[in-house]
């Protein structure tokens, strides 16, 4: 497991794999997902970067990090709803 991984990156293993359709899933075919479960999804971020007081609130502080870098934004209007930019 690769503690180095970004957040952008952990959360694109978590889309891909189809066992976790659970926590977040992609909404359609132009890189939206919604975080379906965003506290567990916080939890497993904080498990795999050792931080044990992760929760949604921090991750999606740390999502907002990509915004001006355009990696992904936030989907107007959608709750818990974000978009890979490229």
């Amino acid at each position: 497991i690769d503690v180095n991984i970004s957040l952008w990156q952990f959360l694109l293993e978590l889309l891909m794999s189809e066992t976790r359709k659970d926590l977040l899933d992609w909404t359609d075919a132009k890189g939206e997902f919604k975080l379906i479960k965003a506290e567990e999804v916080a939890k497993l971020w904080g498990i795999r970067k050792n931080k044990p007081k992760m929760n949604y609130d921090k991750l999606s502080r740390a999502l907002r990090y990509y915004y001006d870098r355009n990696i992904m934004k936030k989907v107007p209007g959608k709750k818990f709803s974000y978009q890979f930019v490229n």
